[in-house]
């Protein structure tokens, strides 16, 4: 393979031609997918720059490390195990690059993305991406390059909302997450956001933070306007605790907020889906995290 933008597999970009003269169909087939994947991961990379131009016209931009890459990949089937050992070299060569960013894998253990891998790496600025990518933008040897297994590949970039979250994100990741993905109605995106400050004040307020919610606002790949909720957890028991959204229907904490806050929250909200991500240090790269 010769793209290069998904970070599990970084890979140069070749020019988009597809020779059959010296392969078979199966082989011209894939040489054709892949190259069409480059051409994809161009136009994803060339939008990213007009959206950070267009956050930026509007005063979204801020001078914080508070960019995210969240990139999921879904591997082939029977192909875990290779994928997870070759993803651990893959590391490696990151390390040879000279790329310094970490890098933390979970598992998606429920919801229409179970048995997913999410890969992120959050804290960083523009220019950081910039720079990694010229770092790793060369072509891993077959046994550093997970590639080959991949069924698919999303990525997304996402900004971290410190206005909206009620504590910091934390060094490393509890054992579970739960994350709640919420797409918000394009026309109802301020109500959303305002009211989702009071809900922050009320908690503080009452000095109760739920599992160290924070919240996450998608920049590029993917439907928006959408925000992503991650809440850790130490276990699967906790679990059971009510999470940040979940104290809204409660009508003490409710009171609290204000009911025609909580009610335009609700009311600005197109969708709210949940899943738990599972956390796994042995597949992650922790750069000066040990």
């Amino acid at each position: 393979m010769t793209y290069r933008w998904t970070r599990a597999s970084c890979f140069q970009v070749a020019p988009f031609r597809c020779s059959t003269s010296h392969m078979g169909k199966q082989e011209a087939g894939d040489r054709f997918r892949q190259a069409w994947k480059t051409r994809s991961k161009i136009i994803l990379r060339f939008f990213a720059g007009v959206a950070i131009l267009g956050f930026a016209s509007l005063g979204w931009a801020q001078g914080g490390a508070d960019v995210a890459y969240i990139e999921q990949v879904r591997v082939k089937a029977d192909k875990e195990e290779q994928f997870e050992i070759t993803l651990k070299r893959h590391w490696g060569w990151h390390t040879k690059q000279g790329e310094k960013w970490t890098y933390f894998v979970w598992t998606v253990d429920t919801g229409k993305n179970e048995g997913a891998y999410q890969i992120a790496s959050f804290g960083h600025t523009w220019h950081d991406v910039d720079e990694s990518n010229t770092l790793v933008a060369g072509t891993p040897e077959p046994g550093e390059d997970t590639g080959p297994y991949h069924q698919s590949v999303q990525e997304s970039y996402y900004r971290y909302r410190s206005d909206l979250s009620i504590a910091p994100p934390p060094l490393k990741p509890l054992a579970v997450a739960s994350v709640t993905l919420v797409l918000v109605k394009p026309e109802s995106i301020h109500d959303f956001e305002v009211a989702q400050r009071r809900v922050k004040e009320a908690f503080q307020k009452t000095k109760s933070t739920p599992n160290v919610g924070c919240w996450y606002e998608l920049m590029i790949g993917g439907d928006r306007p959408q925000f992503l909720l991650i809440e850790q957890r130490p276990n699967l028991a906790s679990l059971q605790e009510k999470g940040e959204l979940d104290a809204l229907m409660e009508e003490t904490f409710v009171k609290q907020v204000g009911e025609d806050a909580v009610k335009s929250l609700w009311g600005s909200i197109r969708s709210v889906y949940t899943e738990t991500w599972h956390y796994r240090p042995d597949l992650s790269r922790l750069i000066d995290l040990e």
